[in-house]
């Protein structure tokens, strides 16, 4: 009963007509996925099927024997037998060969048909001799960036998208102010990199940063890497491109084999330049779904390569920007073609403000075919020198190949004048009398700090404001806060901190002091210690209103200590220990809030008798092939293809400190973000563990399972990928559990191909998830669910609301179905949303 309701749900995102599938991928010689490819089966008209972007095809067909016909325009036809029995699916990856298309001479006659796509297939069918004669190069790289702003806005302070309770380098935040003020007035980001790029065929990269100079905010601009890097390089040679930082879904190439179908070709202009003959191919988009380019391609006669690019992408899947335009220009090496100048153009608005950027690319020095020492590519693929940043204004005279603008000159004037007066000693000295200043403001609102910048100290107490402490469970409190932070020349730093309070109505103290210590950027090394009397609770990821409620809480003595490090690249060691004294909280008066008694039952405290845990905890975490960037103080992880797999070992020690408890418990969790081409992306999210041993084990250290909201909050889409949606009760288990959660972006891939859709930019998405618990026994509960969502531009925040229908269900619960809303923020540092 409960996977016909699953179907009801998905009827229309699937055609059910027999019981059996015939599906599989069309791929070409070099494995590459061929989009479009026409599937039929001989002698019935009715069956058959498209391939996706991806290559892709599935349809439901009767069982018996047929020919099946695959088929595309530039390749091969191939026609194969196929047996279909009843209740078994069948696969069939199909390979064609490109059609032996020999160049032609193009004669330019009203007489012939498609006279732009015909120059286009010469210049597919010489592809592989275009690419042949090398496998990689060395080069230098400029690049040369510019943002600019039609409209002043008011300068707002960026805030930090970091929790406000992690440690944080205070002396950086006050190096952003310092260069605020140097940015102020006529607005103007601009970066200029010199980039030594060493790449191997098909995607091995190593780059180096030699120089680096900024003004304004650089993070705000749209090259973050090398225009080399495999995920922002336009190669229009190849079938897809992959622009994961600018477009939702890879981009048909107008010159892959299968490029008619997608983009309509016109001969525009015919130029001559000395012996040389140059077709102008105008190229625009056949149909609305992801091929969005539009443009023109410049090709040589006899050669039959690309001289030029001219292309512009407009809104559609783009992530930031309004309009994106892409130039590039080839030159020749010998029987190569090589980008030797690249230029991106895009815009965007912002509120009331537009923003216009230009980013301008010159590579030199072509080393063709190096002899890389073995080993030479690796999970490094990029490092800025120390070097880089220390380079002076004559270095970048006698270094740039493309000059500054009038305009570009005089910010770069007055930046470096302003930078002489915000970096002096006086000025400093200035901004440090008054930060120490005492104000009525700062002892009322702000808090009140002391810093020491030759000792790179700094200390800071709470406000008047921050004294009181109004809600939470045995409040109104009152009590300071006092951190100190230190800084040391090698980018390292410490943080410590100490907080107090004391209940008005119970006279009961609390309080935490703890020390932070980041001292190996190079391997992400860090330790903290934390001493707390206090509050804790039974499930610190219960439903919103439970945490309301009494019976979640109880009183604590808690000591942790934690070490972080990797241990080589991709494999991070974690080790805690944590000693706690737990009791119930007896004989506490409570202040009652009656709207709030309305909406949950808080009940009684916590009961059990008192006792002590001792618990140490391990932790492996490992991504294989996890690539990095290499900076002169840090590593700044970039990710990888696959999955990140964390092992944790957790067990409680009897008699150690006093313990009580006695357990062993192992989890496994494994993660990823897949991205499946113009199909869109999937966030999945496994976990697995099981007590193998509770020789004494109490509630807390029990493993719990977010149970759904209610009342007020029933309507919201928490945490989809590892939280239930509609699951009724608070489950916690000593035993073996599996839990799962999965959510897949379309981006477009289904909506794009209704036309009028497109325009509403609003995309589908679909998730699951499930949950098998075999001490309740064998629970299996399970949820699917569609929706819609679409992007928004807050200022210069992206906010993504969605609507979902949930539907759930399981052997220990009715079937289940519910509308939700989510609300999701683009993550600009790494260009992600968190679900």
């Amino acid at each position: 009963m409960a996977f016909k309701h699953l179907f009801f749900i998905f009827f229309l995102l699937a055609k059910v007509g027999f019981s059996q599938t015939l599906s599989g991928y069309v791929m070409d010689e070099q494995n590459n996925p061929i989009p479009f490819a026409m599937i039929n089966v001989k002698n019935f008209a009715n069956l058959g099927a498209k391939t996706n972007l991806e290559g892709f095809y599935q349809f439901y067909i009767p069982d018996g024997q047929y020919e099946v016909i695959y088929s595309s325009i530039g390749f091969e036809s191939k026609t194969l037998k196929t047996v279909v029995r009843r209740n078994q699916d069948v696969t069939q990856t199909i390979f064609l060969e490109e059609k032996n298309m020999e160049l032609a001479e193009v004669e330019v006659s009203s007489k012939r048909g498609n006279v732009g796509y015909e120059i286009v297939k010469n210049v597919i069918a010489n592809r592989d001799n275009l690419l042949a004669p090398f496998d990689g190069f060395t080069c230098e790289i400029y690049v040369k960036e510019k943002e600019t702003f039609d409209k002043k806005e008011k300068e707002n302070k960026e805030e930090d998208l970091e929790s406000a309770g992690e440690p944080k380098d205070v002396f950086d935040e006050e190096e952003k102010e310092v260069e605020s003020k140097i940015n102020q007035g006529e607005r103007m980001n601009l970066m200029e990199r010199q980039i030594t790029v060493n790449f191997e065929y098909p995607n091995k990269i190593k780059e180096e940063i030699t120089a680096k100079s900024n003004i304004g905010r650089p993070q705000q601009l749209y090259l973050t890497r090398a225009p080399v890097y495999p995920k922002i390089r336009f190669d229009f040679y190849s079938g897809l491109m992959s622009q994961e930082f600018l477009h939702e879904t890879p981009i048909v190439s107008p010159l892959h084999a299968s490029g008619i179908l997608s983009y309509k070709y016109k001969l525009k202009e015919i130029i001559t330049e000395g012996k040389d003959t140059i077709y102008k191919v105008k190229i625009t988009p056949r149909s609305v779904g992801s091929s969005s380019m539009e443009g023109y391609l410049y090709i040589k006669k006899h050669a039959w390569a690309l001289t030029k690019v001219d292309l512009t992408i407009t809104k559609g899947n783009l992530k930031l920007y309004d309009k994106f335009r892409i130039e590039q220009t080839y030159t020749q090496f010998d029987s190569v073609w090589l980008v030797t100048s690249q230029r991106f153009e895009y815009q965007t608005k912002y509120y009331k403000e537009t923003v216009f950027g230009v980013t301008d690319v010159t590579y030199s020095n072509f080393q063709l075919n190096p002899d890389f020492p073995k080993k030479f590519f690796g999970a490094e693929v990029a490092k800025t020198t120390k070097e880089a940043l220390e380079r002076d204004t004559t270095y970048w005279d006698n270094l740039r190949p493309i000059p500054l603008t009038p305009e570009e000159q005089r910010k770069k004037f007055v930046q470096d004048s302003l930078t002489a007066i915000y970096t002096s000693e006086t000025y400093l000295d200035s901004i440090d009398a008054d930060f120490n200043r005492l104000t009525f403001l700062k002892v009322l609102y702000q808090g009140v700090g002391y810093r020491n910048r030759d000792k790179k100290t700094q200390w800071h107490f709470s406000s008047l404001v921050d004294f009181i402490e109004p809600l939470g469970i045995g409040a109104p409190r009152l009590g300071p806060r006092v951190g100190y932070f230190k800084k040391f020349e090698n980018e390292t730093w410490i943080n410590t901190w100490a907080n107090t309070s004391i209940g008005l109505l119970n006279g009961d103290f609390r309080g935490n002091t703890g020390i932070y210590h980041y001292y190996k950027p190079k391997k992400l090394a860090q330790y903290y210690l934390f001493y707390s009397h206090g509050l804790g609770a039974v499930n610190f990821n219960s439903a919103f209103l439970d945490q309301l409620k009494l019976s979640n809480y109880f009183n604590v003595d808690n000591f942790t200590a934690s070490h972080t490090f990797e241990i080589f690249n991709g494999l991070q060691l974690t080790t805690q220990m944590s000693v706690q004294y737990r009791y119930p909280m007896n004989d506490l008066k409570f202040v009652d809030v009656k709207w709030l008694d309305s909406l949950v039952d808080k009940g009684e405290p916590y009961q059990f008798d008192p006792y002590t845990s001792t618990r140490t905890t391990v932790t492996l975490r490992y991504t294989p092939f996890q690539k990095y960037v290499s900076e002169p103080n840090r590593k700044v992880v970039l990710g990888s293809a696959w999955p990140s797999f964390s092992l944790r070992y957790q067990k409680g020690i009897k008699g150690l400190f006093g313990s009580d408890i006695d357990f062993d418990y192992l989890a496994l969790d494994i993660t990823q973000e897949i991205s499946i081409g113009t199909l869109g992306k999937t966030n999945y999210y496994f976990t697995t563990g099981r007590f193998l041993s509770q020789k004494n084990i109490e509630l807390v250290d029990k493993k719990f399972f977010r149970r759904s909201d209610s009342t007020i909050f029933r309507f919201l889409m928490i945490a989809p990928t590892s939280s239930f949606q509609n699951l009724k009760s608070q489950y916690v288990t000593d035993q073996w559990y599996a839990e799962f959660h999965a959510i897949h972006h379309f981006n477009g891939a289904i909506i794009n191909k209704i036309p009028f859709m497109k325009k509403t930019r609003v995309r589908s998405l679909a998730g699951t998830g499930f949950l098998f618990l075999p001490e309740y026994n064998n629970l299996f509960y399970y949820e699917a669910y569609v929706g819609i969502e679409r992007n928004f531009k807050i200022f210069r925040s992206i906010v993504r609301p969605a609507i979902y229908l949930v539907y759930s269900d399981s052997n220990y619960q009715q079937p289940n179905l519910r509308i939700k809303v989510s609300l999701d923020v683009l993550d600009t540092r790494d260009m992600k949303f968190n679900f």
